[in-house]
């Protein structure tokens, strides 16, 4: 970082600010490599420490009420401590919390996804994305008994060996045997030329093309009109199953992306809101793909167990949370999605500023780049020196983003929360203005 005033006095104020997080910091040190158990969680100086969150706010260590637009990287859809989700948690754990048995809280669930996604016919429960992500690929594999998979550069799947790469420019995939990404081909996203190419060329070999509907970690970057359809015609056309990871874009839709789009994939993978703020993934499909895991009347079914599959809490969490987040609750979220986005881009317009802002839905992102973010490396050459200081000013001012400049909504922000934010973000893009003037210029009108 830059010794420039600017960036000096936001890392001050930040450090007076956030002193008990710190100390905390410091201890955790100790115990935990680096101080923080997943690594989007560590920040420099340090990271914050909250205490405990309610509604759209945490509150930290040092007493600080925050406005949260992380909403734990999107799985709060809720907000903190939902009443509906916590007396559903409630009154399911005193029943047990597990039983390694089927149970009516899958049924409800299941029946619930199924009824709403246009891709479900049956699901499978696991523990997280990229649980749900790699056995997706696995089932695609044993359908089609071939090994490739495409995916689009800047696509994030999650962390398993065979997708660990090239999300983002400081993904490390040390330990990664090279083995283990043989059968991994890619293409850029919004690149539908690339992608058909690549799939007719490894047709004989091609179990299938994995894909967001827009890229959530590579920067909300939307795709070009056409870009699925024309996916799902090639993949079709040459038998090769397409799967659409929804983990993150499943909120901007009662049925996710592919009911917005339009466009129906052979297998889908979702997470984060079904859960309820509760560990989760979940793999779906069309009956006669997803019958490979059926014990009835399959001779040999695809094996796939684990103990906290199905878990009666989170099943219990998930039918709260979904069961409230219907089509009315999600045209208010987006709304509020679209306020921001209009009172940024004024912002941005009214500063002199040359920067983008991608928006669709309750997710929006910022990036410090002077062109429209279409493909993932687009999305790479924002400038890291600015999202660094974004994020923090806006700690500062009572904001909690997520560092690379990407903000989620929960359905608890108020109408007057969300003026306040695009004020605070107004301030920030303010206070940075001199640094970008003088180091940034590029970045200008």
């Amino acid at each position: 970082m830059s010794a420039h005033p600017v960036a000096a006095k936001i890392v001050d104020k930040y450090r007076e600010t956030y002193p008990a997080s710190r100390e905390r910091h410091q201890r955790l040190v100790k115990y935990i490599p680096g101080g923080a158990t997943r690594s989007l969680s560590y920040f420099k100086p340090w990271p914050i420490h909250i205490d405990y969150g309610k509604g759209a706010h945490v509150y930290t260590h040092e007493g600080h009420e925050l406005l949260d637009v992380t909403n734990a990287y999107g799985a709060l859809v809720h907000g903190h401590g939902d009443p509906d989700v916590v007396a559903a948690v409630q009154a399911g754990i005193e029943r047990g919390s597990q039983y390694s048995t089927p149970t009516d809280g899958q049924y409800r669930l299941a029946r619930l996804l199924c009824d709403r996604v246009p891709g479900f016919n049956k699901v499978r429960f696991l523990n997280s994305g990229t649980e749900a992500t790699m056995f997706a690929m696995r089932t695609a594999r044993a359908i089609t008994g071939k090994d490739k998979i495409l995916k689009m550069t800047g696509g994030f799947h999650g962390t398993h060996d065979c997708v660990a790469a090239s999300t983002k420019k400081n993904v490390i995939t040390a330990g990664i045997p090279a083995g283990m990404t043989a059968d991994m081909l890619e293409v850029p996203f919004n690149d539908p030329v690339a992608a058909e190419k690549a799939v007719k060329d490894n047709a004989s070999d091609l179990a299938a093309v994995i894909m967001e509907p827009f890229l959530g970690a590579g920067g909300v970057v939307l795709p070009e009109e056409g870009l699925l359809k024309r996916i799902r015609e090639v993949t079709r056309a040459q038998g090769v199953l397409l799967i659409f990871d929804e983990i993150f874009s499943f909120r901007v839709d009662i049925g996710g992306c592919q009911n917005l789009y339009g466009v129906v994939p052979d297998l889908t993978t979702v997470g984060k809101v079904v859960g309820g703020g509760l560990p989760i993934g979940v793999l779906g499909g069309k009956a006669e793909f997803m019958n490979i895991y059926c014990h009835e009347n399959t001779e040999k079914p695809l094996y796939h167990s684990g103990t906290f599959n199905g878990y009666e809490t989170v099943m219990q969490a998930g039918f709260a949370a979904m069961t409230k987040y219907d089509e009315k609750t999600i045209a208010d979220i987006n709304a509020k999605g679209a306020r921001f986005q209009k009172g940024l881009l004024a912002s941005i317009a009214d500063n002199g500023l040359n920067i983008q802002s991608n928006q669709i839905g309750s997710l929006l992102n910022i990036h410090f780049v002077n062109r429209p973010t279409i493909r993932a490396a687009d999305v790479l050459d924002s400038e890291e020196e600015l999202h660094t200081l974004m994020h923090l000013s806006l700690l500062n001012k009572g904001i909690f983003n997520i560092p690379r400049g990407l903000f989620i909504l929960s359905t608890k922000i108020t109408d007057d929360e969300m003026d306040m934010l695009v004020g605070k973000m107004d301030d920030t893009l303010k206070e940075l203005l001199p640094l970008i003037q003088e180091k940034y210029t590029h970045l200008l009108l």
